[in-house]
């Protein structure tokens, strides 16, 4: 996962120039929401702003796992607008052994718990996800260390529910490059102990992001390393001019559309502090990739 940073003001100008009038006509349904008490509504108006989160995540990436998708113009059947907190409903996520026994600990859920009713038009209540991620992975799921504010009406207020799930757009939420960081192609929580390290280690769990069951996304991690390190090694080579160049071209390729981004700086980094233990990991992502094919 990445940051990709916009103003609450900067979301709500892309989205108007997108769909005029949508604000308006979400915050009446928002308002009808908030009479009734709960989520329901016969249509949806989401789909019409989904243009906006996928330019705004690189034109086709998942928020959650980086894997590469279609483009605005071809991609929008494969992309979801996700609920970052669930609209209509809430549900218990059933929590794996290993984050059991760590003793991370998790708010509980009555069954039959209505979700986040003031929220399905929020603005930064959206990511694009892929259905991996969203429809098989995440659902009506929301896991949190505090307790639940079903009633809130905009997630800035939300900070006392100490969400496991990191949210990557605006200013919000913590950076998630400042709490997921990989090691080759494998995640791992970035500090030692405390809140961050169990979001970080939920939200790896959560999605599958280290599961051998999504192989495609090992692969995909393993390509861009094997792009990678034949960049970053001509930046040790030659003049000051053809290193100044080749860095150029390693911050090109560094950009918020690069699928697996956070892979990608994660690997940079390994290669300026320790470039033996890059050249092994670049061997083992030809490994992998020798195997997998």
């Amino acid at each position: 996962m990445i940051k990709y940073l916009v103003t609450r003001k900067k979301l709500e100008e892309l989205i108007e120039a997108e769909k005029p009038g949508w604000l308006k006509r979400a915050a009446d349904r928002t308002e009808q929401f908030r009479a009734s008490g709960s989520f329901d509504e016969a249509s949806s108006i989401w789909s019409e702003v989904k243009p906006v989160y996928m330019r705004l995540q690189g034109q086709g990436k998942c928020a959650f796992c980086e894997r590469e998708m279609e483009s605005v113009k071809f991609g929008k059947a494969e992309q979801d607008v996700e609920h970052f907190r669930p609209k209509g409903r809430l549900t218990a996520w059933k929590v794996p052994k290993k984050l059991k026994n760590a003793g991370i600990p998790f708010a509980a859920i009555s069954a039959g718990t209505k979700g986040y009713h003031l929220l399905p038009y929020h603005p930064f209540n959206y990511s694009v996800a892929c259905k991996p991620c969203n429809s098989a992975l995440k659902k009506d799921q929301f896991p949190i260390a505090g307790t639940y504010d079903l009633s809130a009406d905009d997630p800035a207020n939300l900070v006392q529910e100490r969400a496991y799930l990191i949210y990557p757009i605006g200013p919000l939420d913590t950076d998630p490059e400042t709490l997921i960081e990989f090691r080759g192609t494998s995640p791992k929580p970035v500090t030692k102990a405390g809140h961050d390290r169990n979001r970080a280690l939920v939200t790896i769990e959560f999605f599958k992001l280290d599961d051998p069951d999504r192989a495609n996304l090992y692969r995909d991690r393993a390509l861009i390393i094997l792009g990678l390190f034949p960049l970053l090694q001509e930046t040790t080579r030659g003049t000051a001019i053809q290193k100044a160049k080749a860095q150029a071209t390693v911050n090109d390729f560094l950009t918020p559309r690069l699928r697996h981004l956070n892979c990608a700086r994660s690997f940079r980094r390994l290669f300026d502090s320790e470039p033996d233990e890059a050249k092994k990991i670049y061997d083992a992502a030809i490994n992998l990739l020798i195997t997998k094919s």
